[in-house]
């Protein structure tokens, strides 16, 4: 028969046993929680990887969709603008066909270099001696005819009565208060013809040579018409600038030729030693307002 002793033994040993039993079940319970924290804590992050993935996207879906709707705005906006230009094609078309048949009426110059008084007055000069003179409303400028001012080969101003009151009425106006601001620029021209008698050949060796003097001649039948000095300049361009075919006499006398500028003083720039030009006539002279001038 046991005793007490005994049976308290046997329930210790038992009671030791169940609670080591229960503490493995806990560690293992411990274990798995920490492993489900673990499992728990990885599926958040990958889930507000995702998240942020999506609004990536979301933002990149949306740029997306601007840039698409800007070419829908700008698809509509060209094919408006084709409208426009469709319907101005069968305006353009309607007028030429209403036109065909009628004809070119007559041109009219609307460019000019000069102010509206000068304009005026240099076209009612042109008007009044037209065998004689030419306007030229673009430069600014008024063409004589060489032949009619000077003997062939020569710069002898020899001109016809009408040739010299033209020349004379451009001195008033070139004095008038409309031209108070320009100055003036006399240039000659000449033909290809070569210069063949040996007393013309001393005095201008070249076509250029002759082109010059005849510029200062001009300029200086102008000076006695009361138009100073200070305000002239010359150039001689000789055969280099025609204006016709030199092939024919036609376009010869048409190349011989004195064109006088009027020319702001605003628009002139000095090249050197007494050379000026002014780049929108596209013109270079030699200024008489030099101290070599009046040497």
């Amino acid at each position: 028969m046991r005793g007490p002793w005994t049976w308290g033994a046997m329930l210790c040993v038992l009671a030791v046993g169940n609670v080591g039993c229960y503490y493995d079940q806990w560690q293992n319970s411990e274990r798995d929680n920490r492993v489900l924290r673990e499992d728990l804590s990885r599926a958040q992050q990958d889930l507000q990887d995702c998240e942020m993935m999506n609004r990536e996207k979301d933002t990149m879906i949306d740029s997306l969709n601007k840039r698409l709707a800007a070419k829908d705005e700008t698809i509509t906006t060209m094919q408006a603008e084709a409208q426009n230009l469709r319907q101005a094609l069968e305006r353009a078309q309607e007028i030429l066909r209403e036109q065909a048949g009628k004809g070119v009426g007559p041109l009219t110059i609307v460019q000019q270099a000069l102010p509206e008084p000068l304009h005026r007055e240099l076209k009612a000069l042109a008007d009044a001696y037209p065998d004689e003179i030419e306007y030229l409303p673009e430069k600014g400028a008024v063409r004589f005819k060489a032949d009619l001012l000077f003997p062939l080969g020569s710069d002898q101003l020899e001109a016809q009565d009408r040739s010299l009151e033209a020349l004379q009425k451009f001195a008033q106006i070139a004095q008038s208060d409309a031209a108070a601001g320009f100055d003036v620029v006399v240039v000659g021209h000449t033909c290809t013809t070569p210069i063949v008698r040996p007393e013309t050949r001393a005095r201008f060796p070249t076509n250029w040579h002759l082109s010059a003097g005849r510029a200062i001649a001009v300029m200086e039948m102008l000076s006695t018409q009361g138009v100073p000095m200070t305000r002239m300049g010359i150039m001689g361009y000789g055969e280099y600038r025609p204006i016709a075919d030199n092939a024919t006499e036609e376009g010869k006398q048409r190349n011989r030729r004195v064109e006088i500028f009027l020319v702001p003083r605003s628009a002139m720039h000095t090249v050197g030693m007494g050379v000026l030009s002014v780049p929108s006539r596209n013109l270079a002279f030699l200024s008489c307002d030099t101290a070599a001038c009046g040497s």
